[in-house]
């Protein structure tokens, strides 16, 4: 069996090093700077969450429909006095599983890197999104689901392009977001 995971964290390590570079400019302890962290955030994740939703991933991973966190980004948002902003268009079809797969290895991750930004988040400011629960275990479930479905070559490749489209659409969603800021 291909150790999915290992191979996805490989072909994707320049495209996480370039959106960690992107956000990592948002000053998240700044009302400002953190509403438009996440307003870049919405642009991107509930349009790979509603991908996700029509390719019918909750098939594959039956949990996945608490593990979309679409909802806590808009009430963090209001929250802020912000609406959500026009999605971007997903970059990628999610018409296999193994794209689905590849996908949401993007979205759950983040989870994990939002939980530790959420730290930098002062009280007083929400924190839904970035400090989503998750249910114990539920990253290493995840890991051992994509490494039972992603185990052929042609299933690593497309879970890859998959992977790497999406956090293409975060860095473009963060970049453009970050311009219209400079424009200001």
């Amino acid at each position: 069996m291909t150790d999915a995971r290992a191979a996805l964290r490989r072909a994707t390590a320049p495209d996480h090093e370039r959106v960690d570079a992107v956000f990592g400019g948002f000053r998240l302890d700044d009302p400002t700077d953190y509403r438009a962290f996440l307003t870049a955030h919405a642009m991107a994740l509930p349009a790979i969450e509603d991908a996700l939703d029509a390719a019918g991933f909750a098939m594959l991973l039956d949990d996945w429909p608490q593990r979309r966190r679409g909802g806590a980004i808009a009430a963090d948002l209001a929250a802020l006095g912000a609406s959500l902003p026009a999605p971007l268009p997903v970059p990628i079809s999610l018409d296999t599983p193994a794209a689905q797969w590849g996908a949401a290895y993007v979205v759950e991750g983040s989870r994990l890197g939002g939980a530790l930004l959420a730290r930098s988040v002062p009280h007083g400011l929400p924190r839904g999104y970035l400090g989503a629960p998750q249910m114990p275990g539920a990253w290493r479930n995840f890991l051992e689901k994509l490494d039972k479905h992603i185990c052929r070559p042609q299933d690593v490749a497309q879970a890859t392009d998959a992977a790497r489209a999406v956090f293409g659409l975060f860095e473009v969603a963060g970049r453009n977001v970050t311009r219209l800021a400079e424009h200001q």
